[in-house]
């Protein structure tokens, strides 16, 4: 059987649905499980690192990791625009620059653009504000809104219409939408960024408040749920009884569900992405 999402992360997104008391990580910084057929996705914690900043050492995030690490400026790091690199990345400078790291040196080139085959008629020219030439037609410019165009180039007026130039003519286009027809458990909604309604899931309403499909939040300590379809899940977390050893105290940290056994001097850590909480044995209710 296949774990039921309770993820403000969609099933394809997690890099596949594990069967049931899984242990995955859909990324760097998430950990997911499979309990009673339920998956519930925390973000990772990050132990606090002890950086010698006298002896010139940084904090730095490794490619693919989450949490932050000590590292020498000796081993091949850049800093370069008030961040640091490390040795073999890349990076947008900005949209027309591509810079990399390679042995502390930093390497900003221009990005690289495909090669054009204009047709006949047609010319190479770079629009204002872009990177890469484009083909346009030896055709008279169009006068827009106190902008020249080119022959053949087109520009968007808004997210959902588009002009061209045609030899001095200056024509424009909507877009079109087609009559959408939704199931029981989807609302027809005009989605931002998009130019036609479409359906999606409908959402739940919970003492006031309205929660999207997908998206999970906290009932309390011992509880999380989520919208499904305009259905609420939960997933109530219980405790299994601890010995603590020698030196260590029974404590419920704030927002944590169960006692966890702590060392009498202190246990530090740093939640760059939010505290992590072990699931244990669920019981999974609809609790509304």
């Amino acid at each position: 059987m296949h774990c039921i999402s309770l993820s403000i992360y969609p099933h394809h997104a997690l890099g596949g649905v594990g069967g049931n008391n899984t242990i995955w990580k859909p990324d760097s910084c998430q950990d997911c499980s499979c309990h009673s057929n339920i998956v519930t996705c925390e973000p990772t914690v990050c132990k606090r690192p002890l950086c010698d900043f006298q002896k010139g050492e940084v904090l730095q995030i490794a490619p693919n990791k989450c949490c932050p690490e000590c590292a020498s400026r000796a081993e091949g790091f850049c800093q370069h625009e008030g961040q640091i690199r490390s040795h073999g990345t890349q990076w947008a400078s900005s949209e027309c620059v591509l810079c990399s790291c390679a042995q502390g040196k930093v390497n900003c080139t221009p990005k690289a653009c495909p090669t054009l085959a204009c047709g006949r008629g047609e010319l190479q020219y770079t629009a204002q504000g872009a990177c890469c030439p484009k083909c346009g037609g030896l055709g008279e410019s169009c006068s827009f809104d106190g902008h020249l165009f080119r022959d053949g180039e087109d520009w968007h007026l808004g997210q959902c219409s588009k002009c061209i130039c045609r030899d001095g003519v200056t024509q424009c286009f909507v877009a079109s939408c087609q009559p959408v027809l939704c199931s029981q458990d989807e609302v027809l909604v005009m989605s931002p960024g998009k130019c036609c309604p479409e359906c999606v899931p409908k959402p739940c309403s919970v003492s006031g408040r309205v929660y999207q499909h997908g998206e999970q939040w906290k009932k309390n300590a011992c509880t999380t749920c989520a919208c499904h379809r305009g259905e609420v899940r939960c997933l109530r977390e219980t405790c299994d009884s601890i010995t603590c050893e020698k030196g260590e105290n029974k404590v419920r940290r704030s927002g944590k569900c169960c006692e966890e056994c702590l060392s009498a001097r202190g246990n530090y850590f740093i939640g760059y992405m939010g505290p992590l909480q072990t699931v244990k044995k669920h019981d999974f209710s609809a609790l509304w």
